[in-house]
């Protein structure tokens, strides 16, 4: 039963097909005849870009791309690849059926990078060095790194070593040109720093590294300047500011200030005269009722 009421259908649905065919053009779908953009470049492997999507890849120097007449008419085209300029023109024509429209693209090369070269002699040996923040390795036993295709212009390179004062410095690079940059690290030297505190046991800390407690001395602080902070709980933190020598002792004494107490149950003192002119009211009331 379900086949008989079927078959109509169907003998109807061919019918209309046969005497109703619906072009591509009118029902919008992308199909049918086709035309051809021919791409002639003098560079094999260039990309090609119809309106910013990839179409294929120049070989022989010609790329072919067939194009539906009843889809959307491509407005722009670029070519690429590395080494060249990019070349990017509009599209102004559409093929015929069976047509070939013809685009003619010369790529010009870009002149070859010259690149320079960077020398670092540096002390001590074994320094780490990096070139515009990108590690550029370590300095042998020589004493030389040779940073090689370096690109012409200014460049930042820093030489740093545990232990030693971290220098860094500003470099021109003209082309094909070979920069010698000598470096030499300077020890980090160190001073004392005595800290103490009323009460004592409280912990120190100098640029937020935890050192110890009080009271302490404490002997290989870097030269310069440094925060100090010294916590207890129940005291309110202390902290200062001190410059470290490497002459005499920098010596910190810190009397620490307890914190408030809060919430003690006592009332303000304003409360309690008033409670007690509540309640000589109320008893004056009392007699005289």
């Amino acid at each position: 039963m379900k086949m008989n009421r079927i078959l109509p259908s169907i003998v109807i649905l061919g019918l209309l097909l046969v005497l109703c065919p619906v072009s591509g053009e009118e029902s919008g779908i992308i199909g049918g005849a086709t035309g051809t953009y021919r791409v002639h470049c003098n560079v094999d492997g260039a990309r090609v870009y119809f309106d910013g999507e990839l179409v294929g890849e120049i070989q022989d120097n010609i790329l072919d791309v067939p194009v539906y007449l009843t889809g959307t008419p491509y407005r722009s085209y670029s070519i690429e690849k590395e080494g060249y300029r990019t070349y990017s023109g509009p599209i102004n024509s559409v093929p015929a059926k069976g047509q070939v429209e013809h685009i003619y693209v010369t790529l010009n090369a870009l002149p070859p990078v010259q690149y320079g070269r960077i020398h670092v002699l540096a002390t001590p040996a074994m320094s780490e060095v990096t070139l515009d923040n990108t590690p550029a390795g370590q300095v042998d036993d020589s004493g030389i790194l040779v940073i090689y295709d370096v690109r012409p212009g200014g460049h930042t390179v820093v030489v740093s070593k545990e232990g030693y004062i971290s220098k860094t410095s500003s470099v021109y690079v003209d082309p094909n040109e070979i920069v010698k940059l000598p470096v030499t690290l300077e020890p980090v030297k160190y001073g004392t720093v005595s800290v103490n505190s009323v009460p004592p046991g409280a912990g120190i800390y100098i640029d937020d590294r935890y050192m110890g407690e009080t009271p302490v001395m404490l002997d290989e602080v870097s030269i310069g300047t440094h925060t100090v902070k010294i916590e207890l709980p129940g005291y309110q933190p202390y902290t200062m500011n001190v410059q470290v020598s490497g002459e005499a002792p920098t010596v910190v004494n810190a009397d620490l200030v307890t914190v408030p107490a809060t919430g003690s149950g006592q009332a303000p003192l304003g409360i309690v005269p008033l409670a007690g002119a509540l309640a000589v009211s109320l008893l004056l009331a009392r007699k005289r009722s």
